[in-house]
């Protein structure tokens, strides 16, 4: 039966896609050394005490989920099959950054990077069996072997996170016959503008924002005075032993999970750890492994080498179960039968072409402008003040100052704002994006005051929503409240 049948997503150019696409003009491309181990040893240094593929629900029919069958699959059909970098010569492709759009990573300011879902598999894949590529020193391989303490995080969740990713992979059935199945798209927002830029924009309402809140497990008497209320699908309470539905557990279709990152996506995990440990911003790169491994592989920097914010993350999805706001649950990740294979993938037009992206998880990743405005050496006099909103500089006001709370607001904007990415992604971001989560943005492990963190993503979301359209409301902000003994 055609694949065009099979899959009605597959249109246009994108049956014949060769999968990378980019908006930079200059592009180069590094062949792969040699694997310095197989996977069938990788799979054991992961899961040295056996594993079980997971049996995912969409899995084409009669896929034979036993162990040697996935091994055999990986290194014949995906390693030692068609090469998905084939139009390439074999070698991966990479955007080349010139001037001022190099921000320490190969997605330049303002542009974009796509690969194919096999093509990202293959790279996982080949930095599992320890090969790397010649003369670029991506980060995914190094972070894989980079030594944390007494272990290496292909041994730990990071490991198993991309091992279980390949699973996916096995089982999808857009990838039989060296199909290269969806893409994932990463858009960088262009430079930060002035802040008096941003506040000549602010003529909007509040309303503008879509502003929607969920309460979850925070404690608290349910709020009045009309706010309107995240949808149900995306708002349930925990149990005692395991997670509701938020922004991070995913739920409501369309929303987009807004990762509360660092200056780079992934946190301070790079020598640092080999599992699940540090804030929201280190587990989601266990949960989301095509996350991780878009992260990871798009920069060489010689200390965190990692896509810098702001970035979009389209096609990426959940493969583990267990991750909430109040991290309360996540230990050990589970790997999700249901994630979606085939029915979530969507037609998309990307630089005036149509392709299939995963609209189940949008990923939104991007700071407060707060990181460190506290010094480490007074954390215990002014950190138990920060918790509790009572340390005075949270609330700097003066422009001067580079975390005073306009930049708070500029951040916001810059990183939502639709006229922030490249023209060629805006129509694919505006089909799969229905809303955006978050929950105590600027706070946290950030320290900043929570009460002014959600005034300045309400007003950031009301500013930039005129950028989405001309609805009442065209992007909606879901905000989650948590209890602060809940672990958010």
């Amino acid at each position: 039966m055609s694949s065009l049948r099979l899959f009605p997503w597959i249109v246009g150019s994108a049956a014949a896609s060769s999968g990378f696409l980019t908006s930079h003009s200059q592009v180069k491309s590094f062949p792969w050394t040699a694997s310095t181990r197989s996977f069938n040893q990788a799979l054991h240094d992961a899961f040295p005490g056996g594993h079980s593929v997971t049996s995912f629900t969409e899995s084409r029919p009669g896929l034979d989920v036993s162990t040697g069958a996935f091994v055999g699959w990986v290194e014949n059909d995906l390693l030692g099959g068609a090469d998905p970098f084939g139009a390439h010569g074999g070698r991966v492709p990479l955007p080349w950054p010139q001037g001022s759009e190099y921000d320490d990573d190969q997605v330049g300011v303002g542009h974009y990077v796509a690969y194919s879902r096999r093509q990202l598999c293959f790279i996982v894949a080949k930095s599992l069996t320890g090969a790397t590529t010649d003369g670029y020193a991506n980060g995914l391989q190094r972070f894989l072997e980079k030594r944390a303490g007494s272990c290496y995080p292909r041994t730990g969740d990071f490991g198993r996170g991309l091992v279980v990713l390949l699973e996916a992979c096995y089982a999808d059935p857009a990838l039989v016959d060296g199909g290269q199945g969806p893409l994932l798209v990463v858009a960088k927002a262009s430079g930060a503008p002035a802040v008096g830029q941003v506040w000549a924009e602010a003529h909007a309402p509040l309303t503008r924002a879509g502003l929607r809140v969920c309460q979850y497990d925070d404690g608290a008497a349910p709020l009045g005075g009309g706010l309107e209320l995240v949808p149900s699908e995306g708002c349930q309470q925990p149990s005692a032993g395991a997670p509701g539905k938020d922004f991070m557990t995913g739920g409501l279709a369309g929303q987009a999970t807004q990762d509360i990152s660092a200056a780079f996506l992934g946190g301070y995990v790079f020598g640092n750890a080999c599992g699940l440990g540090g804030g929201q911003d280190e587990r989601l790169m266990t949960y989301m492994p095509e996350v991780a491994a878009l992260t990871f592989f798009l920069s060489q920097h010689w200390q965190f080498p990692q896509l810098r914010q702001p970035a979009w993350i389209l096609g990426a999805r959940m493969l583990f179960s267990g991750l909430d706001g109040t991290g309360r649950f996540n230990d050990p990740p589970v790997p999700r039968a249901d994630s979606p294979i085939t029915s979530d993938v969507q037609n998309v037009e990307l630089g005036g072409a149509t392709y299939g992206v995963s609209s189940s998880r949008p990923f939104v990743a991007f700071q407060s402008e707060n990181q460190g405005f506290f010094s480490w050496n007074s954390r215990f006099v002014e950190t138990p003040l920060a918790r509790r909103n009572k340390l005075p500089s949270q609330r700097e006001v003066s422009p001067s100052s580079w975390y005073a709370f306009d930049k708070q607001v500029r951040a916001w904007y810059r990183s939502i704002a639709l006229t922030s990415y490249h023209m060629a992604v805006r129509p694919a971001m505006k089909a799969l994006v229905r809303s955006v989560g978050t929950g105590p943005w600027l706070a946290g492990l950030w320290w900043g005051d929570s009460q002014l963190g959600f005034l300045a993503v309400w007003l950031g979301q009301a500013i930039a929503a005129s950028t989405w359209g001309d609805a009442v409301a065209p992007l909606p902000v879901d905000f989650y409240m948590y209890s602060a003994c809940s672990g958010s």
